[in-house]
């Protein structure tokens, strides 16, 4: 069951990239489109992959393996907020705070993997 929820969640970052490149990069950019679709949560197979994968990675991986997919959550989210930054896509202050979310997100996962 560890491998299926790592499976998934992985199927999840690699959906999340593609839709990431998929989307224009202007100033109506939304963090929240990319994230999470336009759709009803229950009705976006996006989101209950996620889900599922979430609760399958809290019960089955250890801890160490949990930190190591938020390190990796947390360095897509930087990358994602800079190449905003270099398209102009979206508010600078989105962009701005979904960067210290990941800087946060990723310095508080290697604090307990490294």
């Amino acid at each position: 069951m560890a491998k299926i929820s790592l499976g998934l969640y992985i199927f999840w970052l690699i959906l999340l990239i593609l839709k990431y490149f998929s989307l224009e990069k202007n100033s109506s950019f939304s963090y929240f489109r990319t994230f999470f679709g336009r759709i009803s949560w229950y009705r976006n197979s996006r989101v209950l992959i996620l889900l599922i994968s979430l609760f399958l990675i809290e019960i089955f991986l250890p801890l160490n393996q949990v930190y190591l997919l938020f390190f990796i959550t947390g360095g897509i989210t930087i990358l994602m907020s800079l190449a905003n930054f270099k398209f102009k896509a979206g508010k600078v202050w989105t962009n701005l705070f979904v960067l210290l979310i990941g800087i946060c997100i990723t310095g508080f996962s290697s604090l307990f993997i490294f």
